[in-house]
């Protein structure tokens, strides 16, 4: 079974990555190449079906992995590949809650399936904590009955990832921590709508999400 799975590293990630400690994981290619300006990169990698990088620790020979993914469910497929590691999931969210606006940065608590199973989840006790709705896509009257159930079930966001993360990561004994950005309120402020005052918010809560993903590293490390 392990040299299965270090086979299917080395198909979907383009190598098999050993002495991992810490995963980070976005669909979002500002924040991973961001990001990779940051950390100290020791490998690149972009022949798998994910693009990812290897980062330094300096801790024990431990290292990190940056990986941008795709949108969507599918990002958990990612998750699968690792055991008792610790994964940081960075996305955006739509806000079903007034409380929180364009450019907010939250962390889940709780993530809700469409069939409303909940999944308890880690945090790091410095963001305002949310409970999660899924939904699978931005537009359409699929879009609005999954926003509608999640609403009705008191959640406070949506997005397309963290509830199959979050349920991955646990079925493989890995501590998921997930950060989302408030981008758009569904059918209310598209996130490709925006005015020029979210337009700036939306761009200072990504500097502020880069900076809480750096601190979240920092402080796994000091671990």
């Amino acid at each position: 079974m392990k040299d299965k799975i270090n086979e299917i590293r080395r198909i979907m990630l383009g190598h098999n990555p050993i002495n991992i400690a810490i995963i980070v994981i976005t669909p979002l290619p500002s924040t991973f190449y961001k990001l990779s300006e940051i950390l100290d990169i020791e490998e690149e990698h972009d022949n798998g079906f994910f693009e990812n990088c290897i980062f330094k620790l300096h801790k024990e020979n431990k290292r990190g992995m940056l990986i941008l993914s795709p949108q969507g469910i599918s990002a958990k497929d990612i998750i699968e590949l690792f055991t008792n590691t610790d994964i940081l999931f960075f996305g955006l969210a739509g806000s079903l809650n007034n409380r929180y606006t364009i450019g907010s940065l939250v962390e889940v608590e709780l993530a809700e399936d469409e069939y409303g199973e909940i999944t308890k989840i880690n945090t790091t006790g410095k963001r305002e904590r949310v409970k999660c709705g899924y939904s699978p896509c931005l537009l359409g009257k699929i879009e609005k009955k999954y926003c509608e159930f999640a609403r009705k079930e008191n959640c406070d966001v949506v997005d397309m990832e963290t509830t199959y993360c979050a349920k991955t990561a646990i079925e493989n004994n890995n501590r998921f921590v997930s950060l989302l950005l408030i981008s758009d309120i569904p059918k209310k402020i598209n996130f490709w709508e925006l005015s020029d005052t979210d337009r700036n918010k939306l761009k200072e809560g990504r500097k502020d999400a880069i900076n809480e993903i750096i601190n979240y590293i920092n402080i796994l490390i000091k671990e």
